[in-house]
Parts: C-alpha cells; structure tokens; sequence
C-alpha cells in the first residue's frame, strides 16, 4: 500500500443501539453502502478495534449492523459516536477517473500552462459535484468543481492536478 494511502477509510458512524438485542444505527459516510453491508470485519474507533460483524442490513436511510458476541443494547452503548471504518482492501472499486477524497487532498494544482495554484486542501461535498478548496501559498482560496470541463488531469504519481481556469474561478 503507498505511504500516503490511510490503512482503513471511514465509512460510518455508530449513531445508537437498536433495538434491544444488540444491533447499532449506522450513520452511512460512504457512497458504497452495499460495499458496507457485505463486510464481515468492521474496525471501531480510533485504535481501529477487530468487529466480526454478524449481519447488516439497509434500513431506511441507515444501516443496521449486528456484531458477534454483542447481544444486548447495553453490550453496544458504548459504540455511540465510534466510527466505523474498514481496510483499504475492503474498499469498493472505482472506476477510472473516480477517487478516493484522500487521494485528492494534498495534490498540487496547476494550470495547463504549469502555473503553480496552490494544494487542495479540502473536498467539499455539494450534492451536484464535488468542489476542490486550493489554498494558494498567499492563502488565498480557489473553489474548483470537479467537472470535466474544469479538471483536466489528475496524477496521483506526481501529485498534481491539471485544471483550466474558466472566467469567474479566480479573481
């Protein structure tokens, strides 16, 4: 796995017991839920904690998740506000030109000319498209949408993203 890959993505929040034999709500941070569903290891918390997961299921908008050995609401109170994370192998695949929000932030932007704008600092998540926050070295910020028309490249081995300023993006 490269250095600056995490080891394990987030991909919910334990919100609250439900019901009383030991099953949790699950906050859903993932565009895979299914991906979520079929994993039979979870890892809480921040010491990413082994869960052997019984059985998950969509509910509503929420996942419900039973671990091995947790049988009661008590047994699982504790969890509330745990993240719950898998391993980068367990990730679903993307497609190509799809990314993982880590794998955007830190790359270095540059105009097609090779004109330094700054590092992405942050992935804002809109509903329509994502939109990349560059902080440039006077710390100014440039919101990019991450639209094809915008972003030309992206090159996770030299780290950098290739984008066309169309008017209105910088000032």
């Amino acid at each position: 796995m490269p250095q600056d890959q995490p080891p394990y993505l987030v991909v919910g929040e334990i919100l609250k017991p439900f019901g009383y034999r030991g099953e949790v709500k699950l906050k859903i941070i993932t565009d895979y839920p299914a991906n979520l569903i079929k994993q039979k290891t979870v890892y809480i918390g921040p010491n990413a904690r082994a869960f052997q997961v019984e059985r998950a299921r969509l509910h509503s908008s929420y996942i419900l998740m039973k671990f091995v050995g947790y049988d009661s609401d008590t047994s699982v109170a504790k969890l509330r506000g745990e993240l719950v994370q898998i391993s980068q192998a367990q990730a679903a695949k993307l497609n190509q030109n799809q990314y993982f929000h880590h794998q955007i932030i830190g790359l270095n932007a540059v105009t097609e000319n090779g004109e330094p704008l700054g590092a992405v600092e942050q992935v804002l998540e809109t509903g329509a498209n994502d939109i990349y926050l560059v902080r440039t070295p006077a710390g100014k910020e440039i919101l990019l949408p991450a639209i094809k028309s915008v972003i030309k490249k992206i090159d996770l081995e030299s780290k950098t993203m290739t984008v066309e300023l169309i008017p209105g993006l910088v000032e």
